[in-house]
């Protein structure tokens, strides 16, 4: 009888709490509109519009005329070191082993058939028969060695351009690993000794070849005064230089140089002075050449260097720092030109 009305009680209380919920969801009814009608009655957005200069079609167009031919692995070498053309760092061509157990294999540079014949001739080297080959395929399998065991090389195409990636084992189920280790060694040295000797050709080559000859623009302009001068396609560093190895020559005594000024002062014995007079003569008179320069002034010169942007203009003054277009100095401005031209 008790359990009865137990379950009565338990009966009516949970229809009140039923009743009271829906009184709460009507409630929040209040708060947040029902929109389900509304959104069931909603019509669809026509497609939108793409502009004519954003169309899927010119997109299209502008990749295909853009493609420049590389391919993916082109595009990785350039993303896997920022730096090296930042830098002017080529990368590496060496042979390189890498990877591990199974994956263990040997990175080599350079054209297909040239490793190829260089897998063969590590064979022949090594006194071991190849067996069979195919290119295509990149397989190669050997006779057996002396302890009768026999290994293939697998070639495949690596992840750069222009390169290959070399992987040793057996030709059979019976393989050893500490002997593919060891014949792989064998192979990267052989192959290393193979590049190096590669780069030391091509340095033979490039040591043999003429060295562009870097020519110098001097041209000889006429100024006021009836001044003359030399115009130089160089900057005044660099021509600072050149007249300095100039003035080493027979035909000037260097008595002074002052770099911040751009300014050799010099006595310049000139060929055509010297022929005239007689260079015994004439050297006799310069071995003194303190009393020479009371006694022939016009032998000594300051030769400057004005800069002028990217070019450098040569003119002469006499020994009292004068613009002057005396006969020798006209020939100096001469001899340095072909100098420079030479």
């Amino acid at each position: 009888m008790n359990v009865n009305r137990i379950k009565q009680t338990a009966i009516a209380m949970s229809m009140v709490t039923l009743f009271s919920g829906c009184g709460v969801i009507s409630g929040l009814d209040e708060v947040v509109k029902d929109n389900s009608q509304k959104y069931q009655k909603a019509e669809t957005l026509p497609p939108l519009d793409i502009p004519p200069d954003l169309s899927t079609t010119r997109i299209n167009d502008e990749f295909a005329a853009n493609d420049d031919g590389a391919t993916y692995s082109d595009y990785a070498v350039s993303g896997t070191n920022p730096l090296a053309e930042k830098y002017n760092v080529a990368p590496s061509t060496k042979p390189a082993l890498t990877g591990e157990g199974g994956s263990r294999h040997l990175i080599v540079y350079g054209e297909t058939d040239v490793l190829w014949q260089r897998m063969l001739d590590f064979w022949a080297e090594s006194g071991i028969a190849v067996k069979r080959q195919d290119q295509t395929i990149g397989l190669m399998d050997t006779e057996a060695d002396d302890d009768g065991y026999a290994y293939r090389t697998r070639v495949e195409a690596g992840d750069l351009p222009n390169t290959l990636e070399m992987y040793l084992g057996a030709a059979n189920f019976d393989a050893n690993e500490q002997k593919n280790e060891a014949k792989l060694r064998q192979l990267a040295d052989y192959m290393g000794k193979k590049h190096q000797a590669d780069r030391q050709q091509v340095a033979v080559q490039q040591a043999a070849q003429p060295t562009a000859r870097v020519t110098i623009n001097a041209v000889m302009i006429d100024e006021a005064g009836d001044h003359q001068a030399l115009m130089v396609d160089r900057d005044m560093d660099s021509l600072w230089r050149s007249v300095g190895r100039i003035i080493d020559s027979k035909y000037f005594i260097v008595q002074d140089r002052e770099r911040d000024h751009g300014v050799y002062f010099v006595q310049y014995l000139d060929p055509f002075l010297m022929a005239k007079q007689g260079d015994e003569s004439m050297l006799g008179k310069l071995a003194f050449w303190r009393d020479e320069m009371d006694k022939a002034p016009e032998t000594f010169f300051y030769i400057k260097l004005v800069s002028d942007v990217d070019e450098t203009k040569v003119i002469i003054l006499d020994i009292d720092q004068v613009r002057t277009s005396s006969p020798s100095a006209k020939r100096l401005l001469r001899l340095i030109q072909e100098e420079l031209d030479r």
